[in-house]
């Protein structure tokens, strides 16, 4: 299970230097991250029961993105483990019908029960699917 996610660049993301700022990036892979959540999730999943916490970023910076430039985010799962699992981004942008890739980076995320206000192992309805992931890379 991989998504890919068309960002749109605003004015705002846009820094002195013309190009994206560094700290947007992470909002971008948050859209990625959420796009990839939903097909893990069904629209009445209760997060503030079943959720997650942000355990660790990372970011490489490749190659700068402008205003104009079309890109997507490419999210998949690279680890599983007990009771966090590993997200890969891949920031890309089009041009003359070639991707090139301009950020890449990885979130750790830990499962966490919000009533209890403790880490917890995968969901079951997660972990099956976070695991074919895995296969299918």
């Amino acid at each position: 299970m991989n998504s890919k996610t068309k960002i749109e660049i605003r004015f705002s993301d846009i820094d002195m230097a013309g190009h994206v700022h560094n700290g947007r990036y992470l909002c971008y892979f948050e859209q990625g991250r959420m796009d990839f959540l939903s097909k893990l999730t069904s629209n009445n999943w209760n997060w503030r029961k079943q959720g997650l916490i942000l355990g660790r970023n990372e970011i490489d910076y490749l190659t700068p993105i402008y205003l104009k430039d079309e890109v997507y985010v490419k999210t998949s799962c690279d680890h599983v483990g007990n009771k966090s699992f590993t997200l890969s981004y891949e920031v890309v942008k089009i041009h003359n019908k070639k991707e090139i890739l301009c950020t890449k980076g990885r979130s750790i995320l830990i499962c966490m029960d919000y009533e209890l206000n403790d880490s917890v192992a995968i969901f079951d309805s997660w972990k099956k699917s976070l695991m074919e992931s895995l296969d299918s890379k």
